[in-house]
């Protein structure tokens, strides 16, 4: 009989001492199904379908944001039903090894055929052999094993010979438990996190009137005056000062105005700077070609910026970052894709002298501020558990390495 290789992880629970034996995945399945040969539907609000893109690529669990079923007669095929305990890996393309667990809370799922199920035996615990799947060794073994002269891709056989340690089962189930208690801390500031942006993007189309109306459905009960309408020429002025010196600012469409430095691609900015287009604290900038995308925002900064970009600075009495926030409003947005020249999304774009003509509604300088107030309470909160997230997955990247062989 072939001898066992054993060894012992970094760090461990009390109470344990017994090295951990060497198993291929092989040897813990009872087996490995491919999944539904179909295509997908509209959810029929009962049999859901997953897929391998359906597989959050940071969480591993199920993205139920735009749920399908399988477009075929489920009448015979419960065995592609998933069941408590399963184990789906991604057998196929760039998400080659992407792996998901199964869990009564998710529903009745169905599994598509780019993915294998695997069946894992009694006598081990799922949540510990899953949490094998995001270690460096399974990722090690991903891309050696993946290789093919076309796309990557791994069968059953092959996924089989992931060769992986197991201690003891009561020694399983506790670093299973804990590794799940992680899981769950990120997914609770997840939710909140997304509750958060929920509660923002609702906001943002009920506290602004809509084009039609001269006061916002939801407002603080201090006010009740009719917002005034006002040309965006007239609250703002285009800012013209060039200079080649300061920190070399960029706006995103997801995070506004932010240094580039932050930004993590390669700098492909001009050597010569000298027409770059000067940027000031209180401003709002935006991408030209992107402003119809929701390429904008307040920027906190002094600095210069690619001769692409515009900038706007108020006039009295108004309060940028409110300004700031409309422009993210979706019928705004549209507004400036109406309002871009050109002949193609390509080649839209929106200079000052367009911008200038867009009318708006605005409210006394009182009520911008409140209402700035309470959009940057929520984005302090948002922020604070998106931190929560970013440093609990490296908190469980750390003991992936350490609790583990």
């Amino acid at each position: 009989m072939k001898k066992l290789e054993k060894s012992v992880p970094v760090i461990r629970f009390k109470g344990f001492s017994e090295a951990w034996e060497q198993r291929k995945l092989g040897e813990i399945a009872n087996s490995f199904e491919y999944g539904l040969n179909a295509s997908s539907k509209t959810y029929d609000g009962e049999n859901k379908y997953i897929r391998i893109t359906d597989i959050d690529e940071s969480s591993h669990v199920f993205n139920q944001d735009n749920l399908t079923s399988p477009n075929i007669s489920l009448d015979k095929l419960n065995h592609y039903l998933l069941e408590e305990g399963d184990i789906l890996l991604a057998r196929t393309g760039a998400s080659t090894g992407k792996s998901y667990y199964y869990s009564k809370m998710d529903g009745k799922v169905f599994f598509a055929g780019f993915l294998i199920r695997a069946k894992i035996k009694q006598e081990y615990n799922v949540s510990f052999i899953f949490q094998n799947t995001l270690t460096e060794r399974y990722n090690n073994f991903i891309q050696v094993t993946s290789q093919r002269s076309g796309q990557p891709g791994i069968n059953a056989q092959e996924y089989a010979r992931f060769a992986l340690y197991i201690p003891e089962l009561k020694e399983q189930q506790k670093i299973g438990v804990f590794f799940k208690q992680l899981d769950n801390a990120i997914a609770l500031h997840q939710r909140k996190l997304d509750a958060l942006k929920l509660m923002k993007k609702g906001f943002l189309q009920q506290m602004f009137p809509k084009i039609e109306a001269d006061i916002p459905e939801i407002r603080f009960a201090d006010f009740d005056g009719k917002w005034e309408q006002r040309k965006l020429g007239e609250i703002f002025n285009e800012r013209s000062e060039r200079s080649a010196d300061g920190e070399l600012i960029s706006v995103t469409i997801n995070s506004g105005v932010i240094k580039a430095s932050k930004l993590e691609k390669k700098d492909n900015s001009s050597f010569d700077k000298s027409n770059y287009k000067v940027v000031k604290k209180g401003d709002i900038a935006y991408n030209s070609m992107r402003m119809w995308q929701g390429a904008s925002g307040y920027s906190s900064y002094d600095g210069i910026l690619s001769p692409a970009y515009t900038v706007i600075y108020p006039r009295k009495d108004i309060d940028t970052i409110f300004i700031a926030y409309m422009f993210k409003k979706i019928d705004m947005i549209q507004t400036f894709q109406r309002n871009s020249q050109g002949l193609t999304s390509d080649t839209w774009n929106l200079k000052f002298p367009s911008l200038s003509t867009i009318k708006i509604k605005i409210p006394a300088n009182d009520e911008q501020i409140k209402i700035t107030n309470l959009f940057q309470k929520l984005e302090y909160t948002s922020i604070l558990h998106q931190n929560q997230i970013e440093m609990l997955k490296k908190v469980k990247k750390a003991y992936l390495q350490t609790m583990f062989i």
